[in-house]
């Protein structure tokens, strides 16, 4: 068994969310980015193991507007921005700026079996399709992209003044994770 730890450096976790309803057109596609995401892993053998990641509520952040695909940075104000990370912590995770979300994965053929705890509301488990690759001095690099229903996590409706439009329950996760021998 080989002890591992993630490179908060060299990971990258987003969130895609999509607006829907009646003015949606006039609502933003966002794209959120996980910071400061700590984390470790065990890996027996090639492809069997088990990881923990935990990424703060508080390190979550607005990335940008979606505009066909393409992440535009300048696409929401400050203000725009704040809005939308206090919805966030209030309507979907239901918890203060120091709480965190963890995942709890066990990876054996290509396949993960993920765990999901917010730090209010309900744990959901789902199979995620991954793609496993070492990495440097005995590390492994693990990238992947699934949907999830912000519903199943507890998650109250996330909606727009005066409900012209609302976030789609599903949100799209991508990660790539690097997890490196500990130092």
């Amino acid at each position: 068994m080989t002890k591992l730890v993630l490179d908060p450096e060299r990971s990258r976790v987003r969130i895609r969310t999509f607006a829907e309803g009646l003015f949606a057109r006039l609502a933003h596609d966002l794209e959120l980015v996980c910071r400061r995401v700590s984390g470790s892993a065990e890996r027996v053998g090639v492809e069997q193991g088990s990881a923990r990641v935990e990424v703060p509520i508080a390190a979550i952040d607005v990335a940008g507007t979606l505009r066909n695909g393409q992440v535009d940075p300048n696409g929401l104000s400050p203000s725009d921005r704040d809005d939308c990370l206090g919805k966030m912590r209030k309507d979907v995770f239901h918890a203060a700026d120091d709480a965190v979300v963890r995942v709890e994965a066990t990876v054996e053929a290509g396949k993960a079996r993920v765990r999901i705890v917010p730090p209010q509301g309900r744990t959901v488990e789902r199979p995620v399709p991954i793609r496993l690759q070492p990495e440097g001095d005995g590390g492994a690099r693990v990238t992947g992209t699934f949907d999830m229903s912000l519903s199943a996590l507890g998650s109250d409706p996330v909606k727009g003044p005066m409900n012209a439009f609302r976030v789609k329950d599903s949100v799209e996760v991508s990660f790539e994770l690097v997890f490196d021998a500990p130092r």
